[in-house]
């Protein structure tokens, strides 16, 4: 993966710009359900948190953690919770993509993850992705423009998220308990197309770092991704 950043002088105003750029096999994509109102969570939320200090973050392995809603009745509400990434999860379910709704919950590359669960296989599986074109991302000034090698044509998926959160829990299953979150989405946003895309965040004030991949049409492992660190110079 290669990141660039370009600060144009450019009066009246300044230009920013941030590339990223990805080739070969794409990296594994770790989806995790998760919510600060579930008391089985935070281990949960604790091992995605181990990716920060992998060599391959981004390269080979991106983290996500979707905070689901639907737990926010038993007396706690997730700042971080959408109910949007509970329905995700809910279609990943139809799709059978996940054999039930449930928190902590993981998805691998598209399929359900249960390793996590039994100590002895809490390695990711490999992957069996093959090498894709080059993936380029770039954000200039809020504005994301995609390109991919490929005139195929494919969901594009981009995430923003936040690292180093933390919530002090006072009330529900975690009540009393200080919660630290990694990989969290603030945002997702998908569109079909051909070789490129444009994407605008609504607000995603706080964001650390932005995660793209590509999936065919009805299919959930990813062709091929690009992620990275914002600058926020």
């Amino acid at each position: 993966m290669r990141t660039l950043t370009l600060l144009l002088a450019l009066a009246p105003f300044t230009l920013f710009a941030q590339t990223w750029s990805h080739s070969g096999q794409p990296a594994q994509l770790v989806q995790l359900f998760t919510s600060e109102g579930c008391s089985s969570c935070p281990p949960a939320d604790r091992y995605l948190s181990k990716f920060k200090g992998h060599s391959g973050l981004w390269e080979e392995v991106i983290p996500t953690a979707y905070h689901v809603d639907y737990w926010d009745y038993i007396g706690w509400k997730d700042r971080f919770a959408n109910p949007a990434f509970s329905q995700k999860q809910r279609l990943y379910r139809s799709y059978g993509v996940l054999g039930s709704v449930y928190t902590p919950g993981f998805v691998v590359d598209g399929q359900e993850w249960k390793g996590f669960f039994y100590r002895s296989q809490r390695k990711l599986p490999l992957s069996s992705a093959p090498d894709a074109k080059t993936l380029t991302l770039v954000n200039q000034n809020m504005d994301y423009r995609l390109r991919f090698s490929d005139n195929s044509e494919y969901v594009a998926t981009i995430v923003w998220l936040a690292l180093d959160e933390t919530t002090e829990v006072k009330r529900g299953e975690n009540r009393g308990r200080t919660l630290s979150h990694d990989f969290v989405v603030l945002e997702e946003q998908q569109k079909l197309g051909k070789g490129e895309w444009s994407f605008m965040p609504n607000d995603i004030q706080g964001a650390d770092a932005v995660a793209v991949w590509l999936t065919k049409r009805g299919e959930f492992q990813p062709v091929q991704t690009v992620a990275g660190y914002l600058d926020r110079n």
